[in-house]
């Protein structure tokens, strides 16, 4: 009796093939494992995790090809021949992977994202900043500032428009501020300036070990032609502008920068509530 076999394959091989791809991936994991374990405190999470992520598909790739040279003993050019109008099926139905596959190579080679990045698409339904968590491949997994996890297509990150506030290194931030009715202009202007100032969040208010990083970054090329190439912190300053008047109301544009865009709610937060506690103090009241 011959052996069974599937599309010629004896069923042996292909139990064999089964067992040492689970056995591949088992590995992969391990060495991912073992990796990260070995680099997180040397080199930080970030290269950690990019190395750790090389090493795992080096052996993924090694134990793919091993299974189907060695164990199924395929001839990968008679394979390829006889697959025919089917193979070319499966490239149309698997496009979207490869799509994906190709945008993750690109984002790798190009640096357009990467691990830790503080990031903005227009395709995350929640519309806050998220941190890139981990890269592979074929996806890109978030984390918004509400703890939600977000897994993005790699496509998206080629085919969308995307925000990367951590290369850009700083961000605006514009806080509209109505003006108490009654109160003198300039008084509430100092009030806000004076509240600012002392903020130590908000540009030009950082330490010296940031504001090297912020001039290193006001020198690459493409920043320098958006600041005209200022290489100083004054244009950081800020700035109190009148947003809207009317017989009815005046309203202010609290206009500030910021170097961590995570936190960008809560230093709005309490920089309006020193605002008012102190406008409260010099008997201003609020509309």
């Amino acid at each position: 009796m011959a052996d069974p076999t599937i599309l010629g394959i004896h069923v042996l091989d292909i139990i064999l093939f089964i067992g040492e791809i689970i056995l591949t991936i088992a590995m992969a994991r391990l060495t991912y494992g073992l990796v990260r374990k070995a680099l997180d405190l040397n080199v930080g999470k970030k290269r950690s995790k990019i190395t750790a992520s090389f090493f795992q598909y080096i052996v993924l790739s090694i134990g793919v090809a091993y299974g189907v040279l060695f164990v199924l003993e395929l001839d990968m050019a008679a394979l390829a021949a006889s697959l025919g109008i089917a193979g070319i099926a499966v490239a149309f139905s698997s496009q979207q992977v490869i799509q994906n596959f190709v945008a993750g190579l690109m984002v790798s080679l190009e640096h357009r994202v990467q691990l830790e990045d503080w990031v903005g698409m227009a395709d995350i339904p929640t519309n806050q900043p998220a941190r890139v968590v981990e890269l592979t491949l074929t996806k890109t997994i978030l984390r918004d500032t509400s703890g939600n996890l977000i897994i993005v297509p790699n496509n998206l990150l080629v085919t969308s428009m995307v925000v990367n506030y951590t290369q850009a290194g700083f961000v605006r931030v514009d806080i509209p501020f109505p003006l108490p009715i009654g109160a003198d202009r300039k008084q509430v202007e100092k009030i806000i300036n004076d509240v600012i100032d002392e903020h130590p969040k908000v540009l030009p208010n950082v330490q010296k070990e940031e504001e090297g990083a912020i001039l290193s970054i006001l020198r690459l090329p493409k920043i320098k032609r958006l600041f005209d190439n200022k290489l100083n912190m004054d244009q950081f300053k800020p700035q109190v502008l009148l947003l809207e008047v009317t017989t009815m109301r005046t309203i202010l544009n609290v206009r500030i920068w910021i170097r961590e865009v995570q936190y960008r709610d809560r230093i709005v937060s309490e920089i309006l509530t020193k605002v008012l506690d102190e406008l409260d103090h010099q008997g201003i009241k609020p509309n």
